[in-house]
Order: structure tokens, then sequence, then C-alpha cells
């Protein structure tokens, strides 16, 4: 009897000291280190996304960074990128995030175009590889002749040859107010607006790196909404 008490006793030893060791386990943090292949846009990046990301790679300096850009089809479910920065209304339902912000659009010219000159045009517009915009159909309802005279397939080029004075275009406003060779020809157009999503596959949502990155991405993110939303406008041309 005495030995079967002494093995019960020391077993009952063992099972609370695993227990106590899964319980430091769980509640340790493992810090975010490894690569982190992040998918987005060039506007998304050039104009939003690179201070962000020199910010998160000095909070977490183990963290390689690989942007991929500008391909919308780059499949989270395959592994081509752990995350993606998109500007959409519709995520794949196989994915999972955030919805961090909207995005407005608003109309652009050069800095310096007269306000006449500006709305007769010629126009800028997506090209069709951009045909899936909202922008794309509204250019074309707006433009006359139903065409744009300079299409693009980048939304940055689109602001630089507004800019340069091809032009007339709608850009999104993080884009258009963040230059100072753009003006705005009037408020944001409601049916433009879309949202600002960040997205994971559900299998890397609780991976350190993964986490970390959408939680400082979606603090600073959310720190821009008024901006991101049209409301740091410098005003029409007059």
């Amino acid at each position: 009897r005495q030995l079967d008490e002494a093995i019960v006793d020391t077993a009952l030893a063992m099972a609370e000291d695993a227990a106590a060791f899964a319980s430091r386990l769980e509640k340790r943090e493992i810090a975010p280190a490894g690569d982190l292949r992040i998918a987005t846009s060039d506007a998304l990046l050039q104009a939003l996304l690179t201070p962000i990301l020199a910010e998160f790679r000095e909070a977490y300096p183990e963290v390689r960074l690989e942007l991929a850009l500008g391909n919308p089809s780059l499949n989270l479910s395959r592994r081509d990128a752990d995350v993606a920065v998109r500007a959409t209304d519709r995520p794949p339902e196989t994915l999972v995030g955030r919805r961090v912000a909207g995005l407005a659009w608003a109309l652009y010219a050069a800095a310096d175009a007269p306000l006449a000159a500006a709305a007769a045009g010629p126009w800028v517009g997506p090209s069709d590889e951009l045909a899936g915009l909202p922008a794309a159909a509204l250019t074309r309802a707006r433009a006359p002749g139903g065409e744009a005279a300079w299409r693009v397939n980048s939304v940055i080029a689109m602001a630089e040859a507004i800019g340069q004075g091809g032009g007339v275009g709608f850009l999104p406003c993080f884009v258009g107010d963040g230059r100072l060779d753009l003006r705005r020809l009037g408020p944001p157009e409601p049916e433009l607006a879309t949202g600002l999503w960040l997205l994971t596959h559900p299998d890397l949502r609780r991976a350190p790196r993964v986490r970390a990155f959408l939680d400082f991405a979606a603090a600073r993110l959310a720190a821009m909404r008024g901006f991101l939303a049209g409301e740091g406008a410098r005003g029409p041309i007059a």
C-alpha cells in the first residue's frame, strides 16, 4: 500500500509539474522573427505603407520584409504571401483579417492648372488592366467621348501624368492629397469609396510575425482614418 501511495504521489507531482510547465509555455511570448512577405499595390506602398514598414522594422528587427507589388491574384492560400494589404470591398472568403479604414477617391488636376483648363480635360484614367476599379467606369462616364486620352495600368503613374499636366483624373485621396503637384477639384466621389483591408491565411494569423504586423499596421492606419477618408485635402483649385 505504501508503494502504491508513493507512486500516486509521484504521478500527481509530475502532473502538476507538467501543467505548470505547459502554463508557462502558453504565457510565454515568442518574439516575432523570420521572413514576412507582404502583397500590396504600388500606390499603397509608395503613398502610405513605406513609413509604417520602416517603423515596424525598427520595432521588430528580427523580422525580414519582402514586398510583392501590383498583383491582386497573389494567392495567400498557396502561401504566395503571408499578408495582403488591399483596397477592396470584397476580400476573399478564404482569408481572415480586418477592415482598418475607408479609402476615398476624388478628381484631381495639376496644382498649377487653371480651373477652366482643368475642367475641360483631357482625362487621365485606368487602362484595361485596372478595369475593375470603380474609377475606370466613372472616367468613361465623364470623359469626352467616353475614353481617357491617357490611360495607364498604375495608380501612381496616373498621379504622375496628372501632376505633369496630362489632364484630370480620379485618384485615391491618400495619393492626391499627399502630393504638392496635385490639387483636388471637388469633394470625394461616394461611388468610388472602398475599404482598406489587412488580410492573412487562417493558418497564419497566430504566427508571431504575422500577428505583430497586423496589430502594428492596424494601429497606424486607424490613426490615419480621417486622411484616408479624404478629410486632409488642401482645398479645390480657385
